[in-house]
């Protein structure tokens, strides 16, 4: 069994098992036990479905592997760290050194997920799913809801259907409804556009099950450019 850590926010989490699965799907042999904080374990379960991996409470066993980007100033002192691209394949490739496999993720295209609860719930097409959740890293340090607030109702005033990730008073919200990060991910599928900003529920809208379907995608992240795809346009500031 190897275990892993990180004691940051649900997107490293989310990034990470993701890694994870890859690693698996190439090594089945092997078996992971990945400590994050509890209060994500329910988001994170669908990653690890049917995969030899566990999520344990966040504390550090004895020759846990430290899986934040930021371990020993990596993503500080890396020189590709504005490319969100460039850089994970960097530490993805750091990651498999210590764990002596081949990086499973050698390109782009193998960073989006892909993992099958993605592909599971059926919504309403809309044309814009806005993600406008706080973000809890420093990814917008200029952010303001009433900027997404704003644009959701220039949308509806243009005769829009729109959803958000976080309440408006406006339309719906996936908050409301209850939706985890995955139902999010699915909802994706069904979206002309993506707007907001680069947080926990942005990730898992970058998947392969909606490459054919959305048609723009527009997020705002001060210190990185996130073009997962080339539809994407990311935005410094707001």
């Amino acid at each position: 069994m190897i275990h892993t850590y990180n004691e940051y926010h649900l997107g490293d989490q989310l990034v990470h098992l993701h890694y994870l699965r890859k690693v698996c799907e190439n090594h089945p042999h092997l078996e992971f036990t990945h400590h994050c904080n509890p209060k994500h374990h329910e988001q994170l379960r669908p990653l690890i479905e049917e995969m030899p991996i566990e999520i344990e409470d966040l504390y550090v066993p004895p020759g846990a592997i430290n899986a934040w980007i930021g371990h020993a100033n990596f993503f500080y002192e890396h020189p590709d760290r504005a490319n969100w691209v460039k850089f994970m394949l960097a530490w993805f490739e750091r990651l498999s050194f210590v764990l002596e496999v081949p990086s499973p993720i050698a390109c782009r295209d193998e960073l989006l997920f892909d993992y099958p609860a993605l592909k599971g719930l059926a919504t309403p097409s809309y044309d814009y799913l806005v993600i406008n959740s706080p973000p809890n890293s420093g990814q917008l340090p200029d952010y303001q809801p009433e900027f997404f607030h704003s644009l959701v109702r220039e949308y509806l005033n243009n005769g829009k259907s729109v959803i958000t990730t976080h309440p408006t008073g406006m339309t719906e919200c996936t908050l409301d409804m209850g939706f985890s990060v995955t139902d999010i991910g699915s909802l994706s599928r069904s979206v002309d556009h993506i707007i907001g900003v680069a947080t926990g529920p942005m990730w898992t809208t970058f998947n392969t099950y909606n490459l054919a379907t959305v048609k723009t995608r527009t997020f705002y992240c001060a210190h990185q450019t996130v073009n997962l795809t080339d539809n994407t346009t990311t935005l410094h500031k707001i």
